[in-house]
C-alpha cells in the first residue's frame, strides 16, 4: 500500500511500462514458438503449446475529496490458482504441476514455457535484459490453455555514460535488480525441452 500519491503515480508508470514491455516480448516468444519445428504438436495431441500473456493494465485517474488528484491502478481479476513461477532474486519454483503436453520434441511441461520465456529473453536482447518475477494463473479453460500473467519485473544490465562508465539507474523501477538480479536466474535456471527446441544456448551460471 502507498499513501503517498507521488509515490503512487511512479509506481503505477513503472508498474504500466514494465508489463507492457513484457507483453510485448511474450508476443514476440509466442511466435517464435509457434515456428519451432521441435515445438509442433505431436500427431495425437489436440492443444498446441500455451502462449504467455501479460494483462492489460490501466491507471483511473480522480479527485478525492480534498480535491487532490488521486490514480488507481486496475487491471483484470485473475480467476484460478495463482502461482509464483520464478522470482528476480533467483527464486524458481521447480514446481508440482505435472500437466504436460505431447510435442514433436516429445512430453513437455507446461511450465516450461515460462521458465523458456526468461531465458529467451535474455537472449534475444543481447544479455541486456531479463522478464522475471513470473506469476499468475495457467488458464485451461479455452479451447488451449494459456499463461495469464502479471507484475513482472525486468532486469536490465545497467546503461554506460558518455565517459564510459558504467551507471546503475533501474530504468525498469524499484524491482530492476540490475546485473545482479540476472546473475541470479543464471545461476538457477535449469534449460528444460523448450529452451533446447528454441536453440538457446545452455546458459552458463553467473550469465555475462
Amino acid at each position: 500500500y502507498i499513501e503517498d500519491e507521488e509515490s503512487k503515480e511512479t509506481f503505477h508508470t513503472d508498474f504500466c511500462r514494465v508489463q507492457t514491455k513484457a507483453k510485448d516480448l511474450a508476443l514476440q516468444f509466442n511466435e517464435a514458438v509457434r515456428k519451432a519445428p521441435l515445438l509442433k504438436p505431436s500427431i495425437d495431441e489436440v492443444s498446441s503449446p500455451p502462449p504467455i500473456d501479460f494483462l492489460k493494465c490501466s491507471v483511473y485517474e480522480y479527485r478525492n475529496q480534498h480535491g487532490v488528484r488521486c490514480g488507481l491502478l486496475v487491471e483484470k481479476y485473475l480467476s484460478g490458482k495463482f502461482t509464483k513461477y520464478n522470482g528476480n532474486n533467483g527464486y524458481v519454483n521447480d514446481g508440482h504441476d505435472g500437466t504436460t503436453i505431447n510435442l514433436a520434441i516429445g512430453e513437455v511441461k507446461l511450465t516450461e514455457f515460462v521458465h523458456a520465456f526468461s531465458h529467451w529473453v535474455y537472449e534475444i536482447s543481447g544479455h541486456k535484459l531479463l522478464v522475471c518475477d513470473l506469476q499468475g494463473i495457467l488458464d485451461l479453460e479455452g479451447r488451449r490453455p494459456i499463461f495469464r500473467l502479471t507484475d513482472p519485473a525486468i532486469c536490465s544490465k545497467a546503461t554506460r555514460d558518455s565517459s564510459g562508465s558504467s551507471r546503475k539507474n533501474n530504468r525498469y523501477g524499484k524491482t530492476d535488480l540490475g546485473m545482479g538480479g540476472i546473475r541470479n536466474f543464471c545461476r538457477r535456471h535449469n534449460c528444460n525441452g523448450v529452451c533446447k527446441a528454441l536453440s538457446l544456448p545452455l546458459m552458463r551460471n553467473g550469465g555475462k
